[in-house]
């Protein structure tokens, strides 16, 4: 029968913050794994035999992996007898270790919980987390993860590799100059709170295991390059109390508007001028939006829900991508999977496809007025002469 693992958090400090209760419990034990040496405690207990895992750490390149082998050790650890496992910080708190072994419910867990370094990250930096913040681990960030009207923790930033991916991470979000505050070890005895703009952050700062980021909120005049502010922003022309124009359009009236649009895009697009490409997929940009923001006003449906739904239609079209067992090879192989997708949609292939007559008439007249210089009349004019020799 499998023995107990005991997950013992150790603060992010010295013995003078740990809690009593963790502090007698480790006094009574003579092995303890340890995920890293690194540790005010560890240093300080040296009546205990620490067992790390610090070696792990440089056999792998992924985080994911270190954590899985540490994970899978300790579990064969405890097949012969009870173990206590120990980490920095609070076990619940950002300690993917924790979180791996409670999802095999086969185990028996006991977490005996640290002090986490968030209270005192709080009081460092001046800020009341009343305000919303979020927290992430800076070792497997995303830019889709970050909501930049929150206060934003990263952890793990403990050295100088981490900090510059999570720099770049951040600047695909934040202004270069927004300021953030490196914090290491926010309550101890050599505790340091540095703020610097945010292109600065792996600039000759000392970082540790006990080192974490935090970036305070965008105010509202950096939301311009958010979707969600986008979508606000037409949510209120379209009230019945504001815009006159925008309150009294419908899908209907917009309807020339995305005509218009796509041919100043083509226009752009001919002339290689990337900032007028940029300015005309923005007013198509808009036009999605706006039908969203009428379609929201009328309780019928949202932008939320037309991103959701080409999201889902992008993944259902390409399960050679997103999916398993299906393999590509060539456009052909290609052709029939999205043939498959949109019969599994319910969507019959028609012979003569409406929207590709409009759009071969549409490229013709683009053509001929912008590339043949043809005045609209006369390119109408030939475009009825094609029609009336195909029939």
């Amino acid at each position: 029968m499998m023995g107990k693992i005991t997950v013992v958090g150790l603060g992010n400090y010295g013995l003078d913050e740990l809690p009593f209760g963790i502090y007698r419990f480790l006094n009574k034990v003579d092995k303890v794994y340890v995920r890293t040496l690194t540790h005010p405690v560890v240093e300080d207990l040296e009546d205990i035999e620490w067992i790390s895992f610090d070696e792990v750490y440089e056999k792998h390149d992924q985080f994911s992996e270190v954590y899985a082998e540490i994970v899978q050790t300790l579990k064969e650890k405890a097949m012969d007898d009870d173990i206590v496992y120990a980490v920095p910080g609070h076990p619940m708190v950002a300690e993917s270790t924790t979180e791996l072994l409670l999802q095999d419910k086969a185990i028996d867990i006991e977490v005996l919980g640290g002090k986490s370094f968030i209270d005192d990250l709080f009081q460092a930096v001046s800020f009341d987390p009343n305000n919303g913040f979020q927290m992430l681990d800076g070792t497997m960030m995303t830019s889709e993860a970050i909501n930049i009207r929150n206060a934003l923790i990263i952890t793990q930033v403990y050295d100088q590799m981490i900090a510059g991916d999570v720099k770049v991470t951040l600047m695909e979000k934040y202004p270069d100059d927004h300021k953030v505050a490196i914090v290491t070890g926010a309550r101890g005895q050599g505790s340091a709170v540095k703020w610097c703009p945010l292109y600065e952050m792996d600039h000759d700062f000392e970082l540790s295991n006990l080192t974490s980021l935090f970036v305070p909120a965008l105010s509202q005049e950096h939301y311009a390059g958010d979707f969600e502010y986008l979508t606000s922003i037409m949510d209120r022309l379209v009230a019945d109390d504001e815009c006159p124009f925008d309150k009294v359009q419908t899908h209907s009236s917009l309807k020339r508007y995305l005509l218009e649009e796509a041919y100043e895009l083509f226009e752009a697009i001919d002339n290689d001028d990337i900032d007028h490409i940029l300015e005309e997929l923005g007013d198509i940009l808009l036009q999605v939006v706006f039908h969203g923001a009428i379609g929201k006003k009328s309780m019928m449906f949202d932008t939320r829900e037309i991103v959701q739904a080409i999201s889902e239609k992008m993944i259902r079209r390409h399960p050679h991508i997103f999916g398993e067992g299906v393999e590509v090879n060539s456009i052909e192989e290609l052709n029939q999977v999205w043939k498959n997708a949109k019969q599994s949609e319910g969507k019959e292939e028609k012979q003569i496809k409406q929207e590709k007559i409009f759009a071969d008439l549409y490229l013709k007249l683009y053509d001929l007025v912008n590339n043949q210089k043809m005045t609209v009349q006369q390119a109408l004019k030939v475009l009825v002469g094609e029609e009336n020799e195909t029939r």
